[in-house]
């Protein structure tokens, strides 16, 4: 076994142990660059390689302590330390080329784009992932949007780094995890699929091809659904876009009443005393009555939060794309989803004859 000194070979105690045990069944001949050769079959060379080893822990140990001090102060004092840092130089100022897709994963989040869907959308683009190559996962792309660099927060100390988003932004991103599931998350691959209900049932409608080849949005046939309500994909989604483009100048002028600080410490808190309760009741500490009626408590904050939340990021949607309505044919279907979900709180396709109007069979509800 050759190696470039004894210490390089281990530097815990315990690891040469293993290696000694080893040397007893097969012995062999360890040979070092630096420092000569040493016969590790014998107690003397064993005696040796025990001394340098122990020496090399206490080295190690001595370093990451100096280390680990060293970052200690640069947190302390409001600087990036360990590692690197995506988007950033050592310096802390923004990296334009990072810089610049922290800015693209950022707005597609508050746009409503899941971390799934981003992280396809900057693969396909061939963007440089952080660990190297051009493939993203989901993981990734979250481990950056709950980074505390992006965010300018070191636990309890505020960065002193440049920043590369908003205090607003920075509250709505740590929000939306907070708030009920959106359902433009649900599905990319058409502009309404498992968005829009069937009238009959209430179920989300699937996508579907039918035996001639038509595209169609239909309901289940399943125990739950009644499976009898179909509409033509193409037609509907015309209907829809058409339809949306009318309430967009609407819903963008209702405001939101709460700034994004004070939805997230209201979202914050009644997460937590959901959590709370749950833990209470399931250890026998209330009774089901008093679980019952603080879990509503609860949700009823989460629900007037979230109302206030969506209207947030409707602003900032229309703000990103002013004319969405009339140009979301060149947006990826991802983005579309989101145009529609932003002014739209539920989407009805209701069941009907040929003979019928067909857009008398959609029914938009818009949001609050």
């Amino acid at each position: 076994m050759v190696v470039w000194h004894l210490d390089r070979l281990y530097r815990k105690p315990r690891e040469l142990e293993q290696l000694l045990d080893l040397l007893d069944v097969r012995p062999i001949r360890v040979e070092s660059v630096q420092g000569g050769s040493f016969d590790l079959n014998r107690h003397e060379g064993r005696l040796f390689a025990r001394q340098l080893v122990a020496f090399a822990n206490y080295e190690s140990a001595h370093k990451g302590a100096r280390v680990a001090r060293a970052q200690q102060q640069r947190a302390t004092r409001g600087l990036l330390h360990g590692g690197r840092h995506y988007g950033y130089l050592d310096n802390g100022t923004l990296y334009p080329p990072e810089a610049w897709t922290l800015r693209r994963i950022v707005d597609s989040y508050l746009a409503g784009l899941s971390v799934a869907l981003i992280a396809r959308q900057l693969t396909h683009a061939g963007i440089p992932a952080p660990a190297g190559g051009t493939s993203w996962g989901a993981t990734t792309v979250r481990a950056i949007l709950t980074s505390s660099r992006l965010h300018a927060q070191r636990g309890a100390h505020q960065g002193r780094w440049e920043r590369a988003i908003t205090p607003d932004e920075s509250a709505l991103i740590r929000a939306i995890p907070l708030g009920p599931r959106r359902d433009a998350t649900r599905s990319s691959a058409t502009l309404l699929g498992a968005m829009a209900r069937c009238g009959r049932c209430g179920n989300r409608l699937v996508s579907a091809v039918t035996s001639k080849g038509q595209r169609v949005y239909r309901c289940r046939a399943q125990s739950t659904s009644c499976g009898r309500v179909a509409a033509d994909m193409q037609r509907t989604d015309r209907a829809v876009i058409s339809e949306v483009a009318r309430l967009q100048s609407s819903a963008s002028t209702r405001l939101p009443v709460c700034t994004p600080a004070t939805l997230l410490a209201m979202l914050t808190a009644a997460s937590t005393e959901m959590i709370t309760a749950a833990e209470q009741y399931g250890a026998g500490k209330i009774t089901h009555e008093v679980f019952l009626r603080r879990r509503r408590r609860s949700t009823s904050i989460i629900a007037e939060a979230d109302t206030d939340l969506r209207r947030h990021l409707r602003v900032k949607l229309l703000r990103q794309h002013p004319d969405a309505a009339s140009t979301i044919d060149v947006l990826a279907v991802g983005h579309q989803r989101t145009i529609i979900d932003a002014p739209v709180s539920c989407l009805t396709i209701q069941p009907g004859r040929p003979s019928e109007s067909f857009d008398s069979r959609i029914e938009l509800r818009p949001r609050a």
